[in-house]
Parts: C-alpha cells; structure tokens; sequence
C-alpha cells in the first residue's frame, strides 16, 4: 500500500464511520455548512490515522528500496545507497567483515525510529485510546 489508493480508502472508511458517528449529522441540522463540519469535525479526526498510516509504510518503502539496491536492481553505482553499501560490504564479508555494517545499523535504525515515531503518533491521535494516566 504505497500509492495513493490505500490512503484514499482509509480516508473514505473514516469519513463515512465518523459521519456515522452522529455529531456530524447533528452540527449540519444546526446550520452548519458542510465544507466547515469536515474541515473542523471530520478532518482532525482522520489526519492522526492517516499520519500514522505514512509512518507505517515509509520503512517498508526504506526496506523495499535497500532490498533491490543490494540485489542490484536499484540505485547504481555511480550513485548511491544503503542497499548498495550493504551489497559492496557482502563481497569483502571475509576479510573486512565491518564494512557493511555501519550501512546495515543505518537501515536498522532508521526503520526502527520511524516505527517508533508512528507508535508515538498512534498513542497521541487516537481518540479511542483516551487518558490511560501513562
């Protein structure tokens, strides 16, 4: 789910569970234009989901670019990359085996922080979740 499809349909799932919800049908019988419920109802209620959406696939598409770039199908040589650094440093894994794994802890740790970032965004967008007293 790298495209913009699947953030589409998370966006159209959400709009139609919150419109489901009750208060948005109840802030438009007030007079309310729609543009204005969406825009201050709807839209807050569904930029944390698809935010943490973002950070969830950004490390699949990090792992998904390193993995083809250490096959040989990415990013070449003239350029470069994690896939890449790691790919040259499987060559000289017997004699110089710490080549590759400053490239490898970069990958690691990177994925990791983002991972962790959309845990984090999770915890502080979720309405559900509420005041656990964490």
């Amino acid at each position: 789910m790298f495209g913009w499809d699947g953030y589409a349909r998370i966006a159209r799932g959400l709009v139609l569970s919150t419109n489901g919800q009750g208060y948005a049908f109840a802030i438009r019988t007030l007079g309310v234009h729609p543009a204005k419920v969406y825009i201050r109802h709807v839209l807050p209620n569904m930029l944390g989901v698809i935010m943490v959406q973002i950070t969830l696939n950004f490390p699949e598409i990090i792992l998904l670019e390193t993995s083809l770039s250490f096959l040989g199908l990415g990013v070449q040589p003239p350029g470069t990359s994690l896939g890449l650094m790691l790919g040259e440093g499987r060559n000289y894994l017997t004699t110089a085996w710490w080549m590759g794994i400053p490239a490898g802890t970069v990958i690691f740790l990177t994925t990791l922080a983002i991972s962790l970032i959309g845990d984090w965004l999770r915890d502080m967008f979720d309405p559900n979740l509420g005041d656990r007293g964490e």
